[in-house]
């Protein structure tokens, strides 16, 4: 039987608050007992982050979107926004700027996009589907 592959996708305002709202729609989106549900929810949050503080998406009237491309046993995240340059890499004696380094450490693999307009940070994240 051939596996099921799931998109989905949802466009967020670019506030502060849509980043909650956008970690909880792609937990909700999970199948039930995903043993990484933690890290999708970490992720979603940092690269949502992202998108409203270092993007234009986070302007007035602006949106980032998010897409799951979902199937048995892994999840590709997608954070899209209006562009901008990944932030430098943060010093030790930093308290933020740290999101993207924990996106890496929990994601299978990370990359990211950057066009002049848009950016677009993937990652995937695997789980094991056999029982236990």
């Amino acid at each position: 039987m051939k596996a099921t592959r799931t998109h989905v996708v949802e466009e967020f305002d670019g506030t502060a608050a849509a980043v909650g709202d956008a970690r909880a729609w792609a937990v909700s989106r999970l199948p039930a007992g995903c043993s990484r549900a933690d890290d999708v929810a970490v992720v979603v949050s940092e690269l949502a982050t992202n998108a409203v503080l270092h993007s234009a998406s986070g302007h007035r009237c602006a949106t980032f979107r998010v897409r799951l491309d979902l199937a048995p046993g892994e999840v590709t995240i997608s954070v899209t926004d209006r562009g901008a340059a990944a932030a430098s890499a943060p010093r030790l004696t930093d308290e933020g700027g740290w999101g993207l380094l924990i996106v890496r450490n929990l994601a299978d693999s990370y990359e990211e996009t950057v066009e002049p307009t848009v950016r677009t940070a993937a990652c995937r994240i695997v789980w094991s589907t056999r029982p236990g």
